[in-house]
């Protein structure tokens, strides 16, 4: 079994007790692997956007269903997609995602969507000048907190909020 399959596979395993990310150290004890090959490992999950690391815990990315993709060919109905925002999820943003947020609305159409790949050129170059994983971050603190959300369209990925 490779290194990425076997830290893979005790993530899934160790997540389910460790539901706020597992603990690095407790990756170390619990694989057969060098200090060395666990970093590497982690690191190329990482860029790979398969996981992230927040200080010593690393936690899987959560993955797109079926079923919250639409589908290439499929007509789209937005009214279903977009996640409407209310004041109690504004008060509970730090102020990075407010900013965040205001460059999306700033940037998304009519239709409420932002391309993905021009709101990460956004955080990373714009105003907020982000590193990749801080764009990272915030994309995906906004999508657990329910303010936007990922879709795949015929003609590209798109965040809609």
């Amino acid at each position: 079994m490779s290194s990425v399959n076997l830290v893979l596979d005790g993530i899934k395993d160790l997540q389910l007790e460790f539901p706020d990310g597992v603990p690095v150290n407790i990756l170390l004890e619990e694989l057969d692997l060098s200090d060395d090959e666990l970093k590497v490992t982690l690191l190329s999950l990482m860029d790979d956007g398969v996981i992230f690391i927040e200080e010593e815990y690393v936690k899987l990315v959560e993955q797109v269903s079926e079923n919250d993709m639409v589908g290439l060919d499929d007509p789209v109905n937005f009214s279903d997609d977009i996640v409407l925002i209310d004041e109690e999820k504004i008060s509970d943003l730090t102020e990075r995602e407010l900013e965040g947020l205001e460059i999306i609305k700033f940037l998304a159409d009519d239709s409420k969507r932002v391309s993905k790949y021009l709101l990460e050129g956004h955080f990373l170059y714009g105003d907020l000048k982000l590193s990749p994983l801080g764009t990272y971050n915030l994309i995906l603190s906004l999508e657990n907190k329910g303010l936007i959300k990922h879709v795949r369209l015929s003609d590209g990925e798109y965040y809609i909020y």
